[in-house]
Order: C-alpha cells, then sequence, then structure tokens
C-alpha cells in the first residue's frame, strides 16, 4: 500500500485526472442508476390460478387442481407445491429451492400445463405469474364512469392500454373487475315448429358460417390472388341473419334471428370490485425488470388525464397504490441523513484539526468515495432503494476515517519542517498497514453477507456490496489522491523548532491533557475497567428483546389493508352486503381519503392472486399522507372492532407497498372436510391465546 502512495505522489497529473473522471462518472452514473424502494427480488416461486365459475370447491379440486399439480410435480427444481380450491378458483403455489433458473422452471410449467390442459374442463386456462418484486404493480389504479363497467372495460381496452403500453418501460397493463360476455342464442320453439326446424339447425348454422374458406387462386394481370369464400360473423345482426338448413316450410329459408332471440348477455358476476362505495374496474401497471419505477410512475401520472379525456363519460382514475411517492421519500429522507452526516462530519473534523486547508483534503474524501460507490452500484446493476442508501449512510461516518489518519499524521510530519514530500511518504509509510488493516476487518464483517443464500441474501447482497465499495473506495482514495491533494494544498513548517519541542506542543493540548489522566487510570485498575465495560456488554444485550422488529417497517407508506372473513359457504352478496358495512365504518373516520374492496375471485391479472374467494372480502385503504398513521390505524381498529354481524375483521398496516403485512398462514392438510374443520378448530382455539395475536381467522 505504500508504493501505491509512493506511485500516485510521483504521478500527480495522472492522479488528477483519475480523480476528476471518477466524480464525473460517478455524477453520470447517479443519475442513471434505476430508483426503487427495496432491491429487486425473485421470489423462487411460481404461482398458477386458474378460474372455473360456478364450479364448486370440491369440483374445481377434483376436475382443476388435481390434475394441474400432479403435472406441475414434475417441473424440476420443485420443493413444495400446495393448492388451494374455492368455489370457482383454483390456486397452486409452487416453491422451488433458491437458485433455481426461473426462466427455465416458467418454461418447464408451461409445458406441464399445456400437457394437462386437454383433460382440464372447457374454459379453464390456466395461467402461471412468477414470483418476482417486478412483477407486482407499480401503479394500481381504480377506473370508473357514467359507463357500465362491460363498456367502460372495451373503452379501456381500446384506448387507455395502449397509450400506456407505448410508456418505455412499462411491461403490462391489466385491466379486471370486468364481466366477461357471451351471445346467448335462445331457440323459441313456437317459431321453430312455424318454420318447420329443429334447435340442431342452429348448431349446424353457426358451425357452418363465420369463417373464411381458401378456394383456389386466380391468375390476372401477372399477379396471383387468393380466392376464399364465406364471411366473418363479427355482429348479433350477422348471426341473426345465418340461413337455417333443412326448412320444411314453404318460402324463403328462415333465420337464426327468426327462430331464436339472440342477445349479447354478461356472464355470472364472481367478484365485486368498489372503490368509495362506486363499482369500478382495476388497471394494474407492472414495469420491465430494467425500468425505473419513480420515473415510470411519473410518466404515466402525466399520460392519465390524456386518458380521461380521450374516453370521456366522466372517467375518472384513482389511486389505489403507488410506489413512487413512498420510494421518493424513503430515499429523500436518507439523502438528508446522509448530507447532514455528512455535514457534521467536516464540522467535527474541522474541530479536531483546527485547520482549514487539512478539512477541505480531508472532506474530499466524503463525496469522492460515494460516488466511486455509484460506479460501483451501476456496474453491478443494483439500485437506489432504502437498503444501498442506508449503506450509504452508515458508510459515510466509517470512509472519512483512513483519511482523517493520513492527513493528520502528514501534518504532524510537517509540524516537523521536514521536506514536503518526505513528510508525506514518511506519514503514509507509518500508517498505511493500521488502515489498511482496519478496512479489510471492517469488510470481512459486511462482506460474507453478499455470500448468503435464500431470501436474506437476496434482499441484503445490495446492502453488503455497496458499504464494501464504499470502504474499498475510501481505503484507495487515502492512499492516493489525499496524499496528492496534501501536496498541494497543506503549507510546510520552517524549522524553527525541534522535533521533540513539537511533540511536547502536542502532549500539553486540551485534548491530551483531558484524556491522559484518564488513561492512566484505566491502566492502574484494568480489572474495574474489564469489568466495567462487560457490565455494558450485558445491560445493552439485555434490552435486545425490548427492541421490535420487522422486515422493512412500514417504510412511511400512508395505506392499510382489512380483511373481512365470513363463514364458509356464504354468498358473494351477503359478502357485499356485509363489506358495506365495513366501507360505511371507514368512510366517517377523519384521516381516510379512499377505500377499495375486493370480494370474490377476480378472473385474471395481479387481482387473482389477492382473491380470497365468495366468503371474504379484502380492503385497502388509503390514508392521508400527513395524519399519524399509528394513531390513524388505531382508530381504524377500535372502529371496525364494533361492527356486528358481519364477520371476523382483522386490520394490517403494510410495509414496502408490496402487501407485506403482519400475518401469518397455517395450512392444515386433511383427508376428509369433517376432518379438516375439526383441526382447524382445535387449532384457532390455540392460537387465540398466543401473545401478540389479535385475530385469528379460518377460512
Amino acid at each position: 500500500m505504500f508504493k501505491l502512495a509512493k506511485m500516485s505522489l510521483g504521478n500527480r497529473a495522472l492522479i488528477a485526472l483519475i480523480t476528476i473522471f471518477a466524480m464525473v462518472f460517478g455524477v453520470i452514473t447517479l443519475g442513471s442508476l434505476k430508483q426503487e424502494l427495496i432491491p429487486s427480488i425473485e421470489f423462487p416461486q411460481i404461482t398458477v390460478v386458474s378460474a372455473m365459475p360456478g364450479a364448486s370447491p370440491a369440483v374445481v379440486d377434483k376436475q382443476v387442481s388435481e390434475p394441474l399439480e400432479a403435472a406441475l410435480n414434475a417441473v424440476e427444481g420443485l420443493e413444495s407445491s400446495t393448492s388451494t380450491s374455492r368455489s370457482g378458483f383454483s390456486t397452486i403455489n409452487l416453491s422451488f429451492t433458491y437458485g433455481t433458473n426461473l426462466d427455465r422452471a416458467r418454461n418447464q410449467v408451461d409445458r406441464a400445463i399445456s400437457t394437462v390442459g386437454q383433460s382440464l374442463p372447457d374454459g379453464v386456462s390456466p395461467q402461471p405469474v412468477a414470483g418476482s418484486i417486478n412483477d407486482f404493480p407499480i401503479v394500481f389504479l381504480a377506473v370508473s364512469s357514467d359507463l357500465d363497467l362491460a363498456a367502460l372495460n372495451t373503452e379501456l381496452q381500446r384506448t387507455g392500454v395502449p397509450k400506456l403500453m407505448k410508456i418505455d418501460g412499462v411491461r403490462s397493463a391489466d385491466v379486471t373487475g370486468a364481466n366477461s360476455q357471451h351471445i346467448e342464442v335462445l331457440p323459441e320453439p313456437a317459431k321453430l315448429a312455424a318454420a318447420g326446424v329443429n334447435p340442431g339447425a342452429i348448431a349446424k348454422a353457426l358451425e357452418n358460417n363465420g369463417t373464411l374458406v381458401p378456394v383456389g387462386q386466380l391468375d390476372t394481370g401477372g399477379t396471383t390472388l387468393s380466392i376464399q369464400a364465406g364471411s366473418p360473423v363479427d355482429s348479433l345482426d350477422a348471426i341473426k341473419a345465418l340461413p337455417l338448413a333443412g326448412s320444411t316450410a314453404r318460402g324463403a329459408a328462415p333465420t337464426i334471428g327468426s327462430v331464436a332471440s339472440v342477445a349479447l348477455v354478461d356472464d355470472p358476476t364472481t367478484s365485486i370490485t368498489r372503490t368509495n362505495g362506486e363499482p369500478t374496474l382495476a388497471l394494474s401497471i407492472t414495469k420491465k425488470p430494467s425500468g425505473d419505477t419513480v420515473s415510470l410512475s411519473q410518466q404515466i401520472g402525466e399520460v392519465l388525464p390524456d386518458i380521461a379525456a380521450a374516453m370521456g363519460n366522466n372517467t375518472t382514475f384513482t389511486t389505489v397504490l403507488d410506489q413512487a411517492p413512498f420510494i421518493e421519500k424513503s430515499i429523500h429522507d436518507l439523502t438528508v441523513e446522509g448530507l447532514l452526516g455528512l455535514g457534521f462530519a467536516v464540522v467535527i473534523i474541522l474541530a479536531f484539526l483546527m485547520s482549514v486547508r487539512s478539512t477541505l483534503v480531508t472532506a474530499i474524501s466524503i463525496p469522492l468515495s460515494l460516488l466511486v460507490t455509484f460506479i460501483g452500484l451501476w456496474a453491478t446493476g443494483y439500485s437506489l432503494n432504502i437498503l444501498t442508501l442506508g449503506a450509504l449512510t452508515i458508510a459515510i461516518g466509517r470512509v472519512v476515517d483512513d483519511s482523517i489518519v493520513v492527513i493528520e499524521n502528514i501534518k504532524r510530519h510537517l509540524s516537523y519542517g521536514e521536506d514536503k514530500k518526505h513528510a508525506i511518504l514518511t506519514a503514509i509509510k507509518e500508517v498505511a498497514a493500521a488502515i489498511t488493516a482496519s478496512t479489510l476487518t471492517t469488510v470481512a464483517v459486511f462482506l460474507p453477507i453478499a455470500f448468503v443464500g435464500s431470501l436474506a441474501g437476496e434482499l441484503f447482497r445490495p446492502f453488503a456490496l455497496t458499504v464494501t465499495f464504499a470502504l474499498i473506495a475510501s481505503l484507495l482514495v487515502s492512499l492516493t489522491i489525499v496524499p496528492v491533494l496534501a501536496y498541494w494544498f497543506l503549507k510546510s513548517t520552517p524549522e524553527t523548532q525541534t522535533k521533540t519541542a513539537t511533540e511536547e506542543r502536542e502532549r500539553s493540548s486540551r485534548l491530551q491533557r483531558g484524556y491522559l489522566p484518564i488513561l492512566a487510570k484505566t491502566q492502574k485498575h484494568p480489572v474495574v475497567t474489564l469489568i466495567a465495560g462487560g457490565l455494558i456488554l450485558v445491560a445493552t444485550l439485555a434490552m435486545v428483546p425490548f427492541l421490535p422488529t420487522n422486515l422493512l417497517g412500514d417504510t412511511g407508506q400512508n395505506s392499510l389493508s382489512i380483511e373481512q372473513v365470513l363463514p364458509p359457504g356464504t354468498s358473494l352478496e351477503v359478502t357485499g352486503e356485509a363489506a358495506r358495512k365495513v366501507e360505511d365504518v371507514l368512510e366517517g373516520i377523519d384521516g381516510v381519503k379512499d377505500i377499495q374492496v375486493s370480494a370474490g375471485n377476480a378472473s385474471g391479472g395481479f387481482t387473482a392472486l389477492l382473491s380470497s374467494g365468495a366468503s371474504s372480502a379484502s380492503f385497502q385503504v388509503i390514508t392521508d399522507p400527513d395524519a399519524d398513521q399509528v394513531a390513524l390505524q388505531d382508530r381504524v381498529r377500535a372502529a371496525v372492532s364494533e361492527i356486528k354481524d358481519a364477520g371476523d375483521i382483522s386490520l394490517s398496516s403494510q410495509g414496502g407497498g408490496f402487501g407485506m403485512s403482519n400475518t401469518v398462514d397455517v395450512i392444515i392438510k386433511s383427508t376428509t372436510g369433517e376432518e379438516l374443520q375439526q383441526a382447524s378448530d382445535t387449532l384457532v382455539q390455540a392460537m387465540t391465546g398466543l401473545p401478540g395475536a389479535q385475530s385469528v381467522t379460518s377460512n
């Protein structure tokens, strides 16, 4: 390391160019880093969701869940699988070992689904959803207008979704909440008899029409034209006009419209979505892995007014979830804390070194080390998030240590009247080994976290590498750039005093006069000193159980979720009415801005993963960001607990904008429904008395 410092001092112009390059490139990479709330995590999970409207849980389990799970168990790397069958809905969760190539696993899941697809009931289309943070919506909107939901869905798919998909970085824009539709043809027996046809003639007419059939080619004028017969059936009028064969009545051939009623009707309702009491559609927007969450959210917010204006009919977009504000607030708060730490560090350095020049040389090492760290983050593909920024905040106090040691020792040797270059090299030679050992020791504490597996490794690897980048950068800066800056900016002391006199003056400083007596007493009574240190350590460890623990905390998020569970078998209509009671109570609480309730089984998209059956409802409550979130949650919890005849209601605050709630799921497997219910009742009774359990529900 001393040779590195010697080379730097001998190539000062090169070091200056490298410093300028690091600063410029660091600023550029800082502006290009993605902004996220937490690091992008790919959970080793794939969920396969299937909708079978109208089917009972037993039928769904027998005809959908069982054959699907049997086929999916052959997927390579599968660790475990669990299936849940509800009325009209099947969910199969596949868990893989960490390190599994999920892209390959997805392909195998798709092949397994296509293999078993022929044995599934008609209309059942399983949809695999991978467990990545990027699969969660960056923006989740509720859409309402004067149109009915089916017409609104058509207009939104025609006007809104294409504009959103044109935004660079948007991966998908899924619309859910509208009933699908089908064409209903109801034969009228009297008209069939009068026309002399049977109902089978309608089926044959529909089968034999509506397709284009190639009938040959026509060569004309050096051009070959394809000839096809038939015309597509693209409207109700076209269906009504289809002729029926086999009529025994005289006159013109009857048509479908003359013997049957033809209408476009909605499929049976399987889910309810309301926002602030009004039926709405759900629009979830996800990003590509390379997309910047904050930038995309801003672009989406800019285009929504244009979409609403183009759609007309008082179309309104209500934001239910937007990751960007939480990310911006977290980054802003951590940035402010980091700048305060930088400012206080400079003030402390100035107070102890008592030299403006030395302080400036030392202070340069902090932003320079951080800019080099940003280059490291960019090179490794990591983003600015609460963990990497937290690591930078921690590193600010540490990156300056090496430079302080170097500059203080250089200043001391210069005060002896030594030649500037000789003083700098001598000072660095004395401390190079010490600061290198100190820095590498700290790196040895953080770096191993980067090699931890499972979720902890995925989450905290960017944190560990950020600290490592910052510490290595600070060491290199202190041994290369700081000596050059000291050569340029620090002044040599004239040889008017001897080295002994200078050292004597240092020992007589106020700091030394206050510290040396304490040091002498601790050296004189080592046993007492060690016992005191041990007692402090024990007292510190004793306070650990009193510290609250959480994965990511609430990150200042102004939202909370409420789950409402009614007895199994409750109809969707009854669940909707019970949910209305909760909505009415929430609307009267000061600080609650928007309320979205979802009940039943969504047919697809992100909301399908959140579906929990017709007998339960989930609420997403958006609160005033300026309100006291903890106090507001307490008021909401107290208010909903007083609601009667509305099932079991539980509240959970969310962290990170991804629905990470303070709940625990327990899965019970049993051979019969009676055994399952008995085991569930026993478990609920046992868990109700657990410390910290606010509510225990069975679904």
